[in-house]
């Protein structure tokens, strides 16, 4: 059906071409005493647009009745009887100008049509290369490429077989397909194949010297210059992909080797002193002369350091979640107050001579949060305000709603902050002019789970009458039954 409408539309523009000429002639013929050389002229004026406008066989068919309509109606004696020898020659001239000009415009025409094509692929490459993505894995890099490929040349379907795997991956129209067997044979062939009557280019794909799969595109109107470099193009991105994948791999293991080497260090940097006074104090009481009173002491002074220990501990644990980018909580409604109460009661020996006051309203919203991480948010802060405030000093925890969030905060009676220690409070190992033992992550790790937590946290204090560390808690929306 495509070429039998290609072909009447041929038909239709010789006919045009030839009635062109016919009204020329007839408004030449209505003209009184008009020249034949002056009819010559305006025909070739017609068959030059005519070859300039649609091409070499309509301006061929104009030239033919143009000559007929010279020699019958305007070279006497008439009736294609040419009697005088100059108008033979004027004849030829006609038809030899005609002809020249037929071809030197309609090839001037397919030039200009060809330019057109050219731009409009480079553009259309550029675009290509522009919108291109470079990502790590061949895996995803290979379905962006086809994509990327079908959304640049309209009309277009392409496809990619893993000679690894045997997989196809298929972008683009359904409407054109290329089966399975000619990419498997596109494999075997050193270059490009084409099959011009389906409009279907295949390439291998080459990586290292090796042949990894095949490219294959149908129904667009390509060059094969222009598919050579698209399969170019799929080359450079695969290798960069591959580079960037074992780029990635080996910043991990990298960044892997680095965690565990700061993991061990900081270890062995808190639990050093804790351990070395435990030992000392589990000798003592198993020597045969210490009394009740010391006994006690020594195992209060085991009790505080297996409690710094597990603070160290709990530092470090987090701090290796923080710094591998590992903090994925699993935030889920909770009771505001039943949290705080449980938290307060795991650390009810530590309140014997320190008063804690607990002012929670009955009637506060659930908060989405993970139970796990928040918890060790506040102990962090209990344990900081027992160990930076003088002893038996009372401590007050409180919660409010505030707008979308619950605001927990902690009021302790200790020496406050200075202005400028407040902004920097929260810096990984800063530690101000505290003498406190401690590595100074506490606060900086605490800061970082409470916002993976979709909170905030901060610190209000005046130096010499006490600070309250803050942190907040999103509001649950989730109907929970």
């Amino acid at each position: 059906m495509k070429y039998h409408g290609s072909e009447s539309l041929i038909e239709l523009r010789l006919a045009l071409s030839a009635g062109t000429v016919v009204v020329v002639v007839a408004v030449c013929l209505s003209l009184p005493h008009i020249h034949a050389t002056t009819v010559s002229l305006l025909l070739l004026l017609a068959v030059l647009i005519l070859a300039s406008r649609w091409g070499f066989s309509e301006a061929a068919v104009a030239t033919g009745v143009g000559a007929l309509a010279l020699a019958y109606f305007f070279f006497p004696p008439g009736g294609w009887r040419i009697a005088n020898p100059e108008h033979w020659v004027a004849l030829f001239a006609f038809l030899a100008v005609a002809g020249a000009t037929s071809h030197f415009a309609a090839r001037a025409k397919c030039h200009a049509l060809e330019a057109a094509a050219r731009s409009r692929e480079l553009e259309k490459l550029y675009a290509f290369a522009r919108d291109l993505p470079i990502c790590a894995g061949t895996d995803s890099m290979v379905p962006q490429f086809l994509d990327c490929l079908v959304r640049s040349f309209e009309r277009t379907a392409a496809a990619f077989y893993d000679y690894g795997t045997g997989e196809v991956i298929r972008s683009g129209s359904k409407n054109y397909t290329i089966p399975l067997d000619r990419l498997r044979d596109a494999i075997t062939r050193a270059d490009l194949s084409v099959d011009s009557r389906a409009g279907t280019f295949l390439m291998p794909i080459c990586l290292d010297g090796q042949v990894v799969g095949s490219l294959g595109v149908c129904g667009a109107c390509i060059s094969q210059h222009s598919f050579r470099a698209i399969a170019e193009r799929m080359e450079t991105g695969m290798e960069k992909s591959r580079a960037l994948e074992r780029a990635t791999e080996a910043e991990a293991v990298r960044r892997g080797e680095e965690i565990k080497s700061v993991v061990l260090d900081s270890l062995i940097h808190e639990i050093k002193t804790p351990v070395s006074i435990i030992k000392t104090a589990a000798s003592s009481l198993l020597s045969t002369d210490s009394d009740a009173s010391n006994r006690h002491e020594l195992l209060s002074i085991i009790n505080e350091e297996a409690d710094h220990l597990d603070i160290s501990i709990n530092e470090v644990f987090w701090g290796v979640h923080v710094e591998g980018g590992m903090l994925q909580p699993e935030r889920v409604p909770h009771d505001v107050c039943q949290f705080i109460g449980s938290t307060v009661e795991t650390m009810r020996s530590h309140f014997s001579t320190a008063p804690l006051e607990v002012d929670i309203p009955v009637c506060l919203p659930k908060a989405d949060f993970d139970l796990y991480m928040v918890k060790s948010v506040l102990k962090e802060l209990l344990n900081n305000a027992l160990k930076h405030c003088p002893h038996g000093s009372p401590l007050a925890i409180s919660a409010e709603l505030a707008n979308n969030e619950i605001v927990i905060s902690l009021k302790d009676s200790g020496p406050g902050i200075p202005e400028d220690a407040q902004s920097r409070i929260f810096e990984r190992h800063y530690r101000g002019q505290v003498t406190a033992p401690g590595g100074g992550l506490g606060l900086a790790i605490a800061k970082t789970i409470v916002e993976a937590n979709g909170g905030r946290m901060g610190v209000t204090s005046q130096p010499g009458t006490g600070s309250v560390f803050y942190f907040s808690v999103p509001v649950s929306h989730r109907d929970v039954r």
